[in-house]
Parts: C-alpha cells; structure tokens; sequence
C-alpha cells in the first residue's frame, strides 16, 4: 500500500516537472489558498462592519460630549444657586436692618432698589410708599456682591450724617395776626398756598454711603438757581473732603453713592420726614 501511495506521488512530481501549465497550477494555488484563509479569517469580518471601528470612536466621542454637557449643567445649577443664595442673604440682611430700625421708634426710610420703591416706615409700619422711577449707582456696590461682603454692609442700618437740599427742612409760613375778632372770624377760612418749591437734596450717610434724591418733573424757572446752587455745593464738599484727606495723607473715601427719582410730592414728604441722624434700611 505504501509502495502504491509513492508511486502514485512520483508520477505527480514527474508530471508537474514534465509539464509547465502543472507547475503554473501548483503556484497558483499555493498562493491563492493562504489568501483565501487571511480573506475569510481576517478581511470578510471587518467588510462585514466597515464602520465598527469609527462607531466605537464616535461612541467615546459621544460618552466625552454627554459628560461635559453633564458637568456644564452642574456648573450652571450651581451658579444659580449661589445666586438665589446670594439674593437671600440680601433679604435677610434687609429684614435684620429694618428689624433694628423698630427698636429706634423714630421715623426711618427703607430703600429697596429691588422692587423698586421707598418706604417711610415708623416702628416698621410703612406710612408712606414712593414709587422709585428710576436709580443708578456707583460700581462700589458690584464690587462688594462679587467679593461676597455686600450682605454684611447691609445688614445694619445706616445713619444719617449729613444733608444738603434745595428746599428748607421746616418751612415757615408768616401770617399778620388779626386785629380784632372780626378780623379774626374773616380769615378764618382761609387756606394756606400750595407750595411748589422743587426738591432736590443729598443725605450722607456712614460707612461712605450717599443717597442723591432728584424729582421727576423738570426745575421751574425760578428754580433752576437753587439746583444750580445745590449742585455747586455739593461738588464744592467732595471736593473739600477729597483735599481734606490728601492733607492728612491719606486717599479720599470712595463713597458709594445712590441716585434715585422719585415725583416732587414723594421727595419733599422724604426730606421733610427724616429726623436728625435718621435711620436707612437698603436693598440692592
């Protein structure tokens, strides 16, 4: 048998020696067939799913997007959490302001920049209520809520150190005492003149606070020279106060100042209302 098989394969080799298109057959298959296992092995399972590959990088790419979109949201969730955060502490440093005002039983000015609107309050019971038409004020106040001491400033009121006005704190009204009780009788029904006066003034206030109050109406003519005169006042004291400084060597104060507008009637009531070295709730 094993004679058979030898002889069988010494004729093949005879026949692939004697003839070349045998030998042709035998290379070509030699190397088509290794070709054919890498292609079925190697090449068909990665044809069959040419974006595999590329699906994988684009799924990392997608599971990198989703985190930081996750971490973004988480970001903004917490600024605006700091925010609310922020604007409570503010509240309560308004409330716990006012709350010390009641104590004082005197009348006080509450100023809340927020809702827009001031407060004549006496033991905490507004009774008065300004509309605040407008307001600006200095970048002191973005500083200090940047810098997280904003609620601490505010959180005890402010007394009132100083003023400066266009209209006199208590006016006085002169009127000619009658004769007799005829006289007397005949003036009795008389009624005193609306006074038309604008209001304009400036209250300083410690830890360098400044309350600036406008009306809304435009000066009449005759007041133009008050408002004139008032501003060329209060330029000339912060210009004494700012050389004041510099002659003790030291940098002038940066105050925070407040403008806000209010209507003449609301502006006159405020200034005419506030006692000496009154008392300032703010909310800002």
């Amino acid at each position: 048998m094993a004679l058979k098989i030898f002889d069988r394969l010494a004729e093949l080799f005879l026949f692939w020696r004697q003839s070349r298109k045998a030998r042709v057959v035998f290379l070509l298959a030699f190397i088509i067939f290794p070709l054919f296992i890498f292609a079925v092995t190697v090449v068909l399972p990665v044809a069959k799913n040419p974006f595999e590959a590329s699906t994988e990088i684009d799924r990392k790419d997608e599971t990198e997007a989703v985190a930081d979109s996750a971490s973004a949201e988480v970001i903004t969730g917490r600024r605006e959490l700091a925010k609310q955060l922020a604007a409570l502490e503010i509240d309560h440093a308004f409330f716990q302001a006012r709350q010390q005002l009641i104590k004082s039983g005197a009348i006080s000015l509450a100023v809340d920049l927020i809702d827009s609107v001031a407060h004549l309050e006496v033991r905490g019971v507004p009774v008065r209520r300004c509309k605040i038409l407008r307001y600006r004020s200095s970048g002191l106040a973005k500083r200090l809520r940047t810098q997280g001491r904003l609620h601490q400033w505010l959180s005890t009121p402010f007394i009132l150190q100083e003023e400066l006005a266009t209209l006199p704190k208590a006016p006085i009204h002169i009127k000619e005492a009658p004769k007799d009780t005829i006289e007397a009788n005949e003036s009795k029904g008389e009624e005193l003149a609306i006074e038309h006066r604008d209001a304009e003034f400036t209250l300083h206030f410690d830890r360098n606070l400044t309350l600036a109050v406008e009306q809304a109406q435009p000066p009449s003519f005759s007041g133009r020279w008050r408002v004139f005169w008032y501003a060329l006042r209060r330029n000339f004291g912060a210009a004494r106060d700012a050389i004041a400084a510099l002659a003790r060597l030291q940098w002038p104060q940066h105050r925070l100042w407040i403008e806000i507008e209010l209507s003449r009637e609301d502006a006159k009531a405020i200034y005419r209302a506030l006692p000496p070295q009154a008392g300032l709730a703010l909310r800002l």
